[in-house]
């Protein structure tokens, strides 16, 4: 079979201009930018509007219950404890150490008051006016007691960490009466040296704290869902396409001085091109506003900026692998998108019969997902044999080599399989568009797609 590449090179061309300005192309493009942006500087948005704000206001009242130590400079501090701070330090006596100097130049997220006036909180909670209120006794054993007053559920975060609170100072309490200082409190508190090991004893391979896990795995993973939601959206759009060329029989004029394979491959190679555009001028400026966020938040919220990074669980070698497999994922389906619309005439139809690769394409994301949070084991067989079929490569993958379950050699072999699939796609959606060309009113069905492989339609 011969192909001539200029008209493949005309074919791509007239498609990436005809739907680069189409309405709806450029609407959607904005609306992404839009979208982008604002999920790059989510962080600082929400600062920025609580920046007037002194945070949830939660007021305390101790009553004769005469606590040994400052209930609302406690629970001040372990409210207000930073992320950093609370996972480092202690708990106890070292916890409320560490808030103290936690919440840096930033406005705290709960103001902690004192109150004599329990009516008068309570209706202050039942207008929302405040967060909550704690209430302090003593109990006929010298211990204290806490009931907090909230409109919240009792899984709220709030009503949660005011709980922990309460038996952080609860437990303060009696140290203090039975005359242990801050300072011996501090040491009882803090922290054992505790790491993770690998089963022979070295240091593990993967990240050996909570937070570093979510860092590494949500890199791929957001990578991966970004993968999928292109493959629909412009796997969609080369169906419509077709579809729109076969009801207006331009599709057989166009076969009149190009084939099939080479129709396929300017169709693909057009709307693959009009889908990195589209993705780059999203993915730049939220890129950057990624990259600035510190010194951009800097600006707007004062305080010292950080420096420029990548983001946690973001590497060089994850955006590149990243862009090999959208290329060849977004080749692969969009070929076999392609070849089954041509078996249909109206567009009433097209869902009907890119339905089955829809879902093999939310299967392969599903997995991805499932396997990503620990609802299926990432190293089990069913996965790892998945991660090579190529259907499913570029989410599982994406995924798993964003956890640092896969090496580059298998990411090698992933590619290299999905690689030499995609012609093949294109083969097999060439048949379709040779017998699907002259096809009208029949109804699309997978007993069709088989005599047209068969080339028996």
């Amino acid at each position: 079979m011969t192909i001539d590449p200029s008209n493949v090179v005309v074919i791509a061309r007239r498609e990436y201009v005809a739907r680069g300005r189409t309405r709806t192309f450029k609407a959607t493009t904005v609306l992404l930018v839009i979208v982008g942006l604002v999920v790059a500087l989510a962080p600082v948005i929400l600062q920025y509007f609580d920046k007037g704000s002194t945070g949830t206001t939660i007021e305390v009242s101790v009553g004769d219950s005469k606590p040994t130590v400052d209930v609302a400079a406690a629970l001040n501090a372990l409210l207000n404890v930073s992320p950093t701070a609370a996972t480092t330090g202690g708990s106890g006596g070292t916890g409320t150490g560490a808030g103290s100097g936690a919440a840096g130049s930033q406005a705290p997220q709960y103001r902690v008051v004192t109150t004599t006036d329990i009516a008068g909180a309570r209706l202050r909670v039942a207008d929302g006016k405040s967060g909550g209120l704690l209430i302090v006794t003593r109990n006929a054993a010298g211990e204290l007691e806490f009931a907090y007053a909230t409109k919240a559920s009792a899984i709220d975060r709030t009503s949660l960490l005011v709980r922990q609170a309460a038996g952080t100072i609860a437990v303060q309490d009696r140290l203090t009466s039975a005359g242990i200082p801050p300072i011996d409190q501090a040491k009882l508190f803090a922290g054992p040296t505790y790491t993770v090991q690998a089963p022979d004893g070295s240091a593990p391979t993967g990240p050996s704290s909570p937070d570093g896990f979510v860092n590494q795995f949500a890199g791929g993973f957001v990578l991966a869902i970004v993968l999928f939601m292109a493959i629909i959206l412009y796997g969609q759009w080369v169906a419509y396409s077709v579809v729109e060329e076969k009801s207006s029989r331009v599709m057989e004029v166009i076969l009149g001085a190009a084939t099939p394979f080479e129709l396929l491959g300017g169709k693909v190679i057009g709307v693959g091109a009009l889908a990195v555009t589209q993705y780059v001028i999203v993915g730049i400026p939220a890129t950057v506003a990624l990259l600035l966020q510190p010194q951009i938040a800097a600006l707007v919220l004062g305080g010292t900026a950080g420096s420029i990074a990548l983001p946690a669980g973001i590497s060089i070698s994850l955006l590149l692998a990243f862009g090999v497999f959208f290329v060849l994922g977004f080749a692969l389906y969009a070929a076999l998108y392609a070849g089954a619309a041509a078996l249909v005439s109206r567009t009433e139809d097209i869902n009907q019969i890119v339905a089955p690769l829809t879902l093999v394409a939310a299967a392969g994301y599903l997995v991805a997902v499932y396997s990503s949070t620990g609802l299926l084991d990432p190293n089990s067989k069913l996965v790892v044999i998945m991660s090579y079929v190529p259907f499913f490569s570029p989410y599982l993958m994406l995924s798993r080599m964003g956890a640092g379950l896969v090496g580059p050699l298998e990411v090698a072999v992933a590619i290299a399989i999905l690689a030499v699939s995609v012609p093949l796609a294109i083969w097999v959606a060439a048949r379709f568009y040779s017998a699907g060309v002259l096809m009208y009113g029949q109804r699309p069905s997978l007993r069709l797609m088989v005599r047209v492989l068969r080339g028996r339609a």
